[in-house]
């Protein structure tokens, strides 16, 4: 590439989600691939892992909410994960035609066999930045993140 990245990183017109979007797929990407290398996951099964080992008994469709993830892509992730036993499905006790999605032991098991080396991965990127810097950062991030419901819905991208 012959073009300083910050020129390119600063001269589209939307240069906050390409940096965010930069920086998103240069973590996850080499991270992600080396999960599915070593342990046979693909992205959406690895990142319905990770959702599931905090917010255990949720639906497919809360996971798809959340994440932005196709229901097409989440059903094959919670599908698979099912068949590895590292999930399983039950009927909601409160609601007979919903399914409820829970992480098993073996699955918490391999979800902290990879979460060390992506937390590392993490530390390196955050490295750059002073204490200071990254309680900032964490509140922007926070900030934003608490932000998106009001915005993530509207259809900006429509013709």
């Amino acid at each position: 590439m012959n073009q300083p990245l910050s020129e390119i990183l600063d001269g589209v017109t939307i240069p906050f989600a390409y940096k965010l979007g930069y920086l998103i797929n240069a973590y996850r990407e080499p991270s992600f691939r080396a999960i599915e290398a070593a342990h046979g996951l693909t992205r959406p099964e690895i990142l319905s892992l990770i959702f599931l080992y905090f917010r255990d008994g949720v639906s497919a469709a809360d996971i798809c909410d959340f994440s932005g993830h196709l229901k097409n892509n989440v059903s094959r992730a919670v599908t698979a994960l099912e068949a590895k036993g590292l999930i399983r499905r039950q009927v909601d006790s409160k609601d007979q035609r919903r399914l409820v999605i829970y992480i098993t032991a073996k699955g918490r098991r391999l979800h902290d066999a990879f979460m060390p080396a992506l937390a590392r991965r993490e530390e390196d990127m955050m490295a750059c930045l002073s204490f200071s810097e990254l309680r900032t950062f964490e509140d922007l991030l926070r900030k934003l993140c608490a932000h998106g419901p009001t915005w993530s819905g509207t259809k900006h991208w429509l013709p």
